[in-house]
C-alpha cells in the first residue's frame, strides 16, 4: 500500500472513530428534558469533545513520527 493511501486511510479510520464517539453524547443531549438533564449533557459532550481532541492530536503525531 502505498504511503499516500496508508495516510487517507487513517484518516478515515479517525474520523469514523470520532463520529461514533459522539453518538451518544449527543442522543443524551438532544434527548435531555430539563434543564438538569441538559447540563449534565452539555458537560458529558464537551468532555468528549475534549478528550477526542486529545486523542486525535496524539494519534496524529504519532501517525506522522512514523
Amino acid at each position: 500500500m502505498r504511503p499516500r493511501s496508508q495516510k487517507a486511510r487513517f484518516w478515515t479510520i479517525l474520523a469514523m472513530i470520532n463520529i461514533v464517539a459522539m453518538i451518544y453524547p449527543v442522543t443524551l443531549y438532544v434527548q435531555a428534558d430539563n434543564g438538569d438533564a441538559q447540563l449534565f449533557a452539555t458537560m458529558v459532550l464537551l468532555g468528549a469533545a475534549f478528550l477526542l481532541a486529545i486523542t486525535d492530536t496524539v494519534s496524529a503525531i504519532v501517525a506522522y513520527l512514523q
